[in-house]
C-alpha cells in the first residue's frame, strides 16, 4: 500500500469537526438532564430507595445509597445518578454485565448547590424508573466544569 501524504490542515478541520459533534452532543444530552424535564417524564419511583443526607457542609464527597427492586419479571439494565445542577449533570451512568432483579449501590458523589439528585433505572425492556432526593449544600463543590 502506497503511503499517501497527510495534512496537517486535513487533521484539523477532522478535529474541529469531531469536537463541534462532540459538544453538539454534550449540549443536547445536558438539555435532557435538567430538573424540568426529568420531572416531566413523569418516572414512577416505584422499587427505588435512594439515603442521602438532608443537608451537607461539604459538597466534595456526600455519601449515597440507593437500592432498586425491579417489579416483578423484569432486571435492571443500567443506571444513571443525575446532578441537574451539576456543570457536568450526569454524575454516573453504571451499565450492568449482567441484568440484576435487585441492585444495592454505595458511594460518594460531589455536588455544585442545593437540588434534587435523581436515580434513574432503565430496565430490560426500555422502561425507566426514577426517583429525586432533595439535599440542601451549604458550600459548593463545584466551582469549574469538574
Amino acid at each position: 500500500m502506497p503511503n499517501l501524504p497527510t495534512h496537517r490542515r486535513q487533521h484539523l478541520k477532522q478535529l474541529a469537526a469531531i469536537s463541534a459533534s462532540l459538544s453538539v452532543a454534550s449540549f443536547a444530552q445536558a438539555q435532557d438532564l435538567t430538573q424540568a424535564h426529568l420531572k416531566s417524564r413523569g418516572l414512577s419511583e416505584q422499587g427505588i430507595t435512594v439515603d442521602l443526607p438532608p443537608l451537607s457542609d461539604n459538597s466534595n464527597a456526600i455519601p449515597m445509597q440507593l437500592a432498586l427492586q425491579a417489579p416483578q419479571g423484569r432486571r435492571i439494565q443500567s443506571l444513571d445518578i443525575v446532578a441537574p445542577e451539576n456543570p457536568n449533570p450526569l454524575v454516573l451512568r453504571l451499565k450492568l454485565q449482567q441484568a440484576q432483579a435487585r441492585y444495592r449501590l454505595n458511594t460518594r458523589i460531589r455536588l455544585a448547590m442545593t437540588q434534587e439528585v435523581w436515580v434513574i433505572a432503565t430496565l430490560d425492556n426500555g422502561q425507566q424508573l426514577g426517583k429525586a432526593s432533595p439535599i440542601i449544600v451549604t458550600a459548593t463543590a463545584c466551582f469549574d466544569e469538574t
